[in-house]
């Protein structure tokens, strides 16, 4: 487990695209702040399709005994990356570093040619993974790719909201909900879990698009329905599609 811990990502789509950008998203794709998973007004302003979801959450007792309980039940051994080739999904070893492998579970999974070619995430992550990488080799490459951006001095200081150090606690996570195109299963991937979470398969199959998807706005409302009164307000979720 790596030492390293850096200043927690604010959850705001202008800083989510220049590091996207800064990583080798195609400007054709930017992220937007999503209000709602079922109001049809609200999803009205949102480019279609969307490819993936980060959630922000609060991360409260209850949350824990669950995350402990689901992770104990389901893993019978360590996961191996043995589902590689149909989701890419990264070990957190960076302290308060979730909205990075946030963004990464993102990146990572959507189709190739949305990533340019040439750039950091292809050179420096995707391309140095195969099918023989162990997790802890992969996790050792997200570290090397943070400390090539240098998270902190370029993108943990930025936002609205005065930015915490990197040595305080921080009661929110960021995970990502999105679709495998290689198999057309939806995943939560969560870099503090034991592996990426498989939700089953998609309603569509013709389509990148998880705006409607139920399992995932189960899952959403799962979490949102399972916090406590204080943090009842603690969510944001922002969602990755079509620039306007």
């Amino acid at each position: 487990m790596s030492e390293k811990r850096v200043i927690p990502l604010e959850s705001n789509p202008d800083i989510f695209n220049e590091l996207s950008y800064k990583l080798g998203l195609s400007p054709i794709l930017q992220f937007h702040d999503l209000y709602s998973l079922t109001d049809p007004d609200l999803l009205s302003f949102i480019p279609q399709p969307v490819y993936a979801i980060i959630l922000l959450f609060p991360l409260t007792t209850n949350y824990e005994l669950y995350r402990e309980s689901t992770d104990n039940i389901s893993s019978s051994k360590p996961y191996a990356n043995e589902k590689s080739s149909d989701i890419k999904w990264f070990k957190q070893t960076i302290g308060n570093g979730c909205g990075l492998y946030a963004l990464l579970h993102v990146l990572a999974n959507l189709p190739q040619d949305l990533i340019i070619n040439g750039s950091v995430l292809k050179e420096n992550l995707l391309r140095q993974i195969t099918k023989h990488s162990s997790v802890i080799d992969v996790a050792r490459k997200v570290e090397n790719l943070e400390s090539d951006i240098q998270l902190d001095d370029n993108y943990g200081v930025q936002g609205q909201t005065a930015a915490p150090t990197s040595d305080e606690p921080v009661e929110l996570h960021f995970i990502t909900f999105i679709k495998s195109g290689e198999n057309n299963h939806l995943y939560e991937l969560d870099g503090r879990r034991n592996g990426p979470i498989d939700l089953g398969e998609a309603t569509s199959t013709d389509s990148p698009n998880i705006l409607n998807e139920s399992k995932i706005i189960e899952k959403v409302q799962f979490y949102m329905n399972n916090t406590d009164e204080k943090n009842k307000h603690n969510f944001s979720i922002m969602a990755i599609a079509p620039s306007y």
